[in-house]
């Protein structure tokens, strides 16, 4: 029995990278859901960020400084390092959020500068940093190696196994498949509704559908895409490191709730100060705000996002902590937390965007109104198949290092 509960113990990582990629993966449709009832305008977009900003001040900094100044949990260790790098994983989810907002707008303006439908660029945005952000992730992983008290080592130990890289491949693939074919659904019918609007408008026959063609784009919202997919990608091994420099003993609380704070820190300063500044100095106008539902859903998003970020905090520690009760490397299980989370996170963005059509002041419209194509099936397939594969590497390599360590003599 006691082997048995120590086993289960030793996945309960795995359920909290699973309510991780549950968090990221309803952040998107809330946001955007939030960002279009606060209207269309800079300011609408600029207190969008600041509502997710306030939620993570609320989640990330006031509840652990709570818990610190009641004496529940001792303040650790406050190293330079761990403030630093924590500071910084809170910079990169600011960075990679506020980045998607100015990706989709830039991405509309090209568009529009084309010629084309203003989805055609701001469609390929999601796919792309879902596909980007795994990867870089895990080649992070692979060659940065920091010490306590020297972030700055580098170098590749080992080579990745096949499994794990056609895994992580399938998981980017996958996703890249499921959002593609959800924006190409919603853009389709966004245009069969405009059309029939048209029709029944003028009383003229249905219009020939945009064309699709693919044509060069403006560079500016491929750029903000890809600095989108670094800064998620690059976050997870940054706040472990930045949570174990705070970290003094195994097992210890308050080094992950310091690393949580430094992160909604962060988020206040990018994502709260910022707007403020830019809106109450008059360089942007503030929204007008018709209604609760879109500073409600906005902060909803705040709420997700903020919880996604706290569970890949503990998930990082429950991992090594695993690895470290079998006697493993302390990284054997924490490499596959960002892949999975963003395996699941765009595969539950898509289902939740299939059953919930929210309408102006209704937020509460569900139902499916098509069957999706075969693209969103096939990715679905390749996001389990990438993890299970990446999974299955993980076991494999568990039991390649699971020989009896030699025992001192008289033992």
């Amino acid at each position: 029995m006691a082997d048995q509960t120590g086993s289960s113990r030793n996945y309960t990582w795995l359920g909290i990278v699973a309510l991780a990629g549950l968090a990221w993966g309803t952040y998107v449709p809330v946001i955007f859901y939030g960002g279009k009832e606060l209207g269309g305008t800079e300011g609408a977009r600029l207190t969008s960020i600041l509502c997710v900003g306030l939620a993570y001040f609320v989640l990330a900094v006031l509840i652990p400084l709570g818990l610190f100044l009641s004496k529940r949990h001792a303040w650790p260790p406050l190293k330079t390092t761990g403030l630093v790098f924590s500071g910084l994983a809170g910079v990169m989810g600011a960075v990679g959020a506020i980045c998607v907002i100015f990706a989709s707008k830039a991405a509309v303006n090209a568009a529009k500068s084309a010629g084309l439908q203003p989805d055609s660029y701001r469609m390929l945005i999601a796919p792309l940093i879902f596909g980007l952000a795994p990867v870089i992730n895990t080649l992070v992983s692979f060659v940065w190696h920091p010490k306590p008290g020297n972030p700055w080592h580098f170098g590749l130990e080992k080579l990745p196994g096949a499994k794990l890289v056609a895994g992580i491949a399938l998981v980017g693939l996958g996703s890249a498949l499921v959002l593609y074919s959800k924006e190409t659904e919603e853009k389709r019918e966004r245009a069969e509704m405009a059309a029939m609007a048209k029709v029944e408008a003028k009383g003229e026959s249905a219009p020939t559908p945009p064309r699709d063609e693919v044509q060069y784009p403006a560079w500016e919202w491929l750029v903000f895409t890809a600095c989108a997919g670094l800064a998620w990608g690059t976050y997870v091994p940054i706040i472990f490191y930045g949570g174990q420099e705070l970290t003094s003993k195994p097992g210890e609380l308050g080094g992950r709730l310091m690393s949580i704070l430094c992160v909604g820190l962060a988020y206040f300063l990018l994502a709260v100060l910022v707007p403020v500044t830019l809106m109450g100095g008059g360089m942007f106008k503030w929204p007008e705000i018709n209604g609760s539902s879109g500073l409600l859903f906005s902060s909803l998003a705040g709420v997700a996002g903020a919880v996604g970020a706290i569970c890949v905090i503990f998930a990082s520690k429950a991992a090594v902590d695993a690895a470290k009760s079998e006697g493993k490397n302390p990284a054997t299980y924490r490499i596959y937390i960002a892949p999975i989370i963003f395996g699941v996170a765009p595969v539950i963005n898509t289902l939740v965007s299939l059953f919930w059509h929210p309408l102006a002041g209704d937020p509460f419209h569900f139902g499916i109104r098509h069957i999706p194509g075969w693209m969103l099936w096939v990715g679905i397939l390749s996001v389990g198949a990438g993890a299970f594969l990446v999974l299955l590497a993980k076991e494999q390599g568990e039991a390649a290092h699971a020989a009896p360590k030699p025992q001192p003599a008289g033992k």
